[in-house]
């Protein structure tokens, strides 16, 4: 036991150290504090060598393994002690076992502890209950808390209890909060909105950004909840937050039932997740979720919440986009924005000719201990009814846009910042990059090589840009993972261009879904990130987030979008192309053959390219086979009743510098509609008049894309078979769209083609009444059928 009793001297040297240097020396000696640290250090460490010293040399006893575990234990290395507790069968060493799995965060190894272990110790229990609470698990929690009745410890599992229920007092609204209370007294109800499924009777929104550059914003919101869709729709609130500079502090929650009743959110209705669980990298983009208890039509959710970040977007500038409207009406809404009095706010007002509701945009404006204060006030904000094929809510809803930015070249030298630097490449990815462009001979075949491995080779997974953080990784920790966020495949994948002397750049962009960029108003409101290469003379744009996309191709959302391309030598803002119809192609050819007995052998193909090759490629891809054949199974009983399947094949699923093409084979037991001798064919060209249901629109038709439809049509029918009737073809051409359709007749044969081109991707509110005339007369047009006659 000596080496122990020389161990234990060597620590009670060191603390004996820190108590008299730290009474002899002054809170102003720098040198001598520092030189005290380097002593105390090395106390530490020569502790650790004896103990690892006398552990190596022999037969170690149990308590040596319980004090080198309790050493690391002290100084907060868990790992280690965990590695040394683990030799020691001692009740302590489990005790501080359970308790280093839950300062590590390994909440499932904790608890297993916890419940093999059964300790009387109220530290021991405390853990219990935190480690509980951390897996969600309330109840058993609050039974473990209750084991603790004395000590330091019984009044902080009180708190925990407290904190779990929050129902002790059940008190009335009245008596809480005088305001809800009137809101709710006074607030309407299904009869004056039929359309709802909840009211917000309150949205109080504020931010203030510091003299420090942080900010704080604070959310109070009230809902009354109105039917089954309110329900669904508000009983959980979920608030997104990026934990490496935000944090979020619940101030409180709670369900007022429709009696008054407050019954309280404890941490039992609350969860803090990441929202990419499966990917460390973006473990900073987290969820806050309020599940809100006992919300019956009637009840009201309230909620108070503030939000504190410690570093602006570019350590300096505030960017906010305030929508007006939402799904259900607002009664009340108040937003105010305090920044100090010397940062010019740059205000953009969006979509007014939708401000329905007379809401006054502009904000009053007072200065205040120097600040600025901005506010608006809004009452009786409608809601946004939806219709079928309208544009996405940014286009609909009126809305602010506010920023501090002054101007394109200062957002472009700090992202640039963040950057450039990640635009390198290691050995690993200048070796694949090598054996991808080898034997490629044209800058283009490179590029196709280089972007189809990115795209399918690299797990994309969908943050959207900004909610993991504004800077890209380095290019060789998404190779490194084969995964990353639209900016780190748009890094990776233009270090990999560079490497084969391909111009390249990263750039961002607001997707369809998000406020389009406007050169008048430098503002960080983009949602994502993709590439471009300068080819030719021409920018090409890239978007490896796209998996099922061809090189030269876009997804909808990417098209017709004013971006900003990072350059080494400065920034450039273009607009990406809309691809005409003809680019994104859809053609399905079927043959037909009628046998003597009417029965049918058939064969289909169908071609995609653009759009339609992307969403027919994924399914394909991942869709079991299983399923697919199912799918084609149901498909073909639109041309034969009883229909069966002979088969089925894909042509260049994997390579996306070919089209997909999809064929299939069938057979089936009838093809024609009897009526007598007469033979009826099934109505062959058609137009969807859905479409132009609605007698008026609130919001434009939007068609998302261009394309063209390709329908062809061959039967062979026998000899017997006459046609009596065959319909005249149709072209016709207008504004909006092109429609041929032609029908022939070659020796025993028919022939069929449909081709509609769409020209424009919207239809005005103005303009919809003539489209609408103009669909439906076109579709009777079409509405024709071919007669043949059977001759014995």
């Amino acid at each position: 036991m000596r080496i122990i009793n020389t161990i234990r001297q060597s620590l009670i040297l060191l603390i004996v150290f820190l108590f008299v240097s730290g009474c002899a020396q002054k809170a102003d000696d720098l040198e001598k504090a520092q030189d005290d640290i380097r002593k105390s250090e090395a106390y530490y460490n020569s502790a650790l060598e004896q103990y690892k010293k006398k552990i190596n040399s022999n037969k170690a006893p149990d308590s040596l393994y319980l004090e080198l575990g309790r050493v690391y234990y002290s100084h907060g290395d868990f790992e280690s002690a965990l590695a040394q507790l683990k030799n020691s069968k001692a009740q302590e060493a489990k005790k501080l076992i359970a308790i280093s799995y839950f300062r590590l965060g390994n909440f499932v190894d904790a608890l297993d502890v916890f419940n093999r272990e059964a300790i009387s110790d109220n530290e021991y229990i405390y853990y219990q209950g935190l480690t509980c609470e951390k897996l969600n698990l309330f109840e058993q929690a609050v039974n473990v808390y209750r084991k603790i009745n004395d000590g330091p410890f019984a009044s902080l599992a009180k708190k925990r209890i407290d904190l779990i229920e929050k129902q002790a007092n059940l008190t009335n609204i009245k008596e809480v909060s005088q305001r809800i209370f009137n809101l709710i007294k006074e607030s309407p109800g299904l009869n004056e909105y039929p359309q709802a499924g909840a009211l917000v009777l309150l949205a109080d929104e504020s931010i203030e950004v510091t003299q420090q550059n942080t900010q704080v914003s604070q959310m109070h919101y009230a809902v009354k909840i109105l039917n089954e869709r309110g329900k669904e729709d508000y009983s959980e609130t979920q608030i997104e937050y990026d934990s490496t500079f935000e944090k979020v502090e619940l101030e409180y929650a709670r369900t007022i039932k429709p009696d008054g009743v407050i019954t309280e959110v404890g941490s039992r209705h609350i969860r803090d997740v990441s929202k990419y669980l499966n990917f460390p990298l973006y473990s900073n983009a987290r969820v806050y979720i309020i599940s809100f208890p006992e919300v019956v039509e009637g009840a009201v959710i309230e909620y108070k919440v503030k939000i504190y970040r410690n570093q602006l977007v570019n350590k300096k500038d505030f960017v906010l986009a305030y929508s007006l409207k939402a799904k259900d009406p607002i009664i009340n809404a108040a937003f105010n924005l305090r920044i100090p009095k010397e940062r010019k706010l740059n205000i953009k007002i969006l979509n007014e000719k939708y401000n329905d509701s007379g809401a006054n945009l502009n904000p009053l404006v007072t200065e205040k201990e120097g600040f600025k204060i901005y506010d608006w006030n809004f009452k009786s904000l409608p809601q946004i009814v939806p219709e079928s094929n309208m544009p996405p809510a940014v286009e609909i809803n009126p809305a602010l846009l506010l920023s501090t930015f002054e101007s394109w070249d200062e957002l472009y030298k700090w992202w640039w910042s963040l950057a450039k630097d990640k635009i390198v490449a290691n050995d690993e990815i200048k070796s694949k990059v090598a054996e991808l462009i080898k034997n490629k001979t044209t800058p283009e075949e490179k590029i196709r090589a280089i972007y189809n491995y990115c795209a399918q080779k690299v797990r994309y997974v969908a943050v959207e840009y900004g909610q993991a953080g504004f800077e890209p990784h380095k290019a060789e920790v998404c190779f490194r993972n084969k995964y990353g966020d639209c900016k780190d495949k748009a890094i990776l994948l233009t270090t990999m261009l560079k490497l084969a002397d391909i111009s390249a750049s990263p750039v961002l962009i607001a997707t369809k879904e998000d406020y389009n960029l406007n050169e008048d108003f430098p503002s960080m409101l983009f949602n994502h990130a993709i590439a471009c290469v300068f080819l030719n003379d021409k920018i090409i744009f890239m978007d490896p987030t796209a998996e099922t996309c061809a090189f030269g191709d876009l997804p909808p959302s990417d098209q017709e979008r004013r971006v900003i391309i990072f350059k080494e030598d400065g920034y450039k803002i273009i607009e990406t192309p809309l691809y005409s119809g003809g680019h994104n192609l859809n053609k399905q050819t079927l043959n037909i053959k009628v046998n003597v007995d009417e029965s049918i052998s058939a064969q289909k193909e169908i071609l995609a390219e653009g759009v339609y090759d992307q969403s027919q490629r994924y399914w394909l891809l991942y869709t079991q086979p299983e399923l697919i054949e199912a799918t084609l199974k149901e498909k073909i009983q639109s041309v034969s009743i009883g229909s069966k399947l002979s088969g089925y094949q894909i042509k260049n699923l994997d390579d996306l510098n070919k089209p997909v093409v999809l064929t299939y084979s069938f057979s089936g037991p009838e093809y024609f509609t009897e009526a007598g001798p007469l033979r009826i064919m099934p109505q062959l060209a058609n137009l969807d008049t859905s479409l132009v249901a609605k007698d008026s629109r609130k919001y434009a038709i939007d068609f998302d894309f261009l394309d063209t439809k390709e329908t062809y049509l061959e039967v062979a029918f026998p000899a017997n078979y006459v046609i009596k009737y065959m319909p005249e073809g149709v072209v016709e051409d207008s504004p909006w769209l092109s429609l041929n359709v032609s029908y022939s007749q070659k020796d025993n044969k028919l022939y069929f083609k449909q081709v509609v081109e769409l020209k424009r991707t919207k239809i005005s509110v103005d303009e919809y009444p003539d489209f609408k005339k103009f669909f439906q007369k076109l579709a009777l047009q079409v509405k024709q059928r071919i007669v043949l006659e059977r001759k014995k």
